[in-house]
């Protein structure tokens, strides 16, 4: 069988780093994005009559920005900063998604988040060298974060440092077993080796976390293809062809699904001539 597909390859540069909580099983790690801080109200002491009648308030300073003489981004805390960029980006706006984001770093220099979720941006933009710097950074502040471990990898593959992409899934894995981006890319790379037995075990993991997802089922049937597994390969890519919404990957699936039964109809009359 000689029939070899594209397969997907999962980041969270498509729904973004800090959007992933909502539609990722949990890690049992927590991210600033992720956690709500408590807050605590603080109130100024009174001051003196006599004080007050004599003292003329000081003008408060306005913060400059790109909205003229007011910045409303000014006192944003990085999580809403995020929120501002991914609108920014989910508008068409990816250069001021960026400037935002690069603004918080300036006031945010050791927030993990910011880094890592400019450097999803930049990976959409395929500035791949720059996105692989906020990532390094990023790491060194919250080392502890499989998401960004696992965009990371994604970099790494992009400059053909497979080892280093390894190591990252790995480890994201292991720090967060149904995280599907981690076991989904984990699964990819161990396809592009040949290792097809332990890929099939990633794509499994992915499947039996979310069976609505199409994605998985895609690159399982790759995979059982590779294996000569050819019924459970069949049906899986019309499962996929069930749930996926993608317009281009339905008709390569489709145009995949046909070749491989053609491949199977042209075995058939072989095998019975040579038996």
């Amino acid at each position: 069988m000689t029939v070899s597909p594209r397969l997907f390859a999962l980041s969270f540069a498509l729904a973004l780093l800090a959007a992933c909580s909502e539609s990722m099983p949990p890690s049992g790690t927590e991210t600033p994005v992720d956690r709500e801080i408590a807050k605590i109200e603080m109130t100024p002491p009174a001051a003196p009559a006599e004080v007050v009648e004599h003292t003329e308030p000081k003008p408060q300073p306005k913060p400059v920005g790109p909205h003229g003489q007011h910045d409303p981004h000014a006192t944003l805390d990085p999580e809403r900063l995020i929120k501002v960029a991914l609108q920014h980006e989910s508008e068409g706006r990816l250069e001021l998604a960026l400037k935002t984001l690069a603004d918080g770093i300036g006031r945010f220099p050791d927030a993990a988040q910011l880094y890592a979720v400019r450097a999803s941006l930049r990976l959409q933009m395929q500035q791949v060298s720059a996105a692989l710097q906020d990532l390094e950074k990023a790491m060194t502040l919250a080392p502890q974060n499989p998401g960004i471990r696992v965009n990371r990898a994604q970099a790494y593959r992009s400059f053909g440092r497979f080892d280093e992409a390894m190591e990252d899934l790995d480890v994201a894995v292991e720090q967060a077993p149904d995280l599907l981006p981690a076991r989904f890319n984990r699964g990819a790379l161990l396809y592009a080796r040949g290792d097809f037995s332990m890929a099939l075990t990633d794509f499994d993991h992915c499947i039996a976390v979310d069976p609505h997802a199409a994605a998985p089922y895609f690159n399982r049937a790759s995979t059982y293809w590779e294996l000569g597994r050819s019924d459970e390969a069949l049906a899986d890519l019309e499962r996929f062809l069930e749930l996926a919404d993608n317009a281009e990957w339905k008709k390569a699936a489709e145009d995949l699904l046909q070749n491989w039964k053609t491949a199977l109809a042209k075995e058939a009359p072989e095998a019975k001539t040579d038996s």
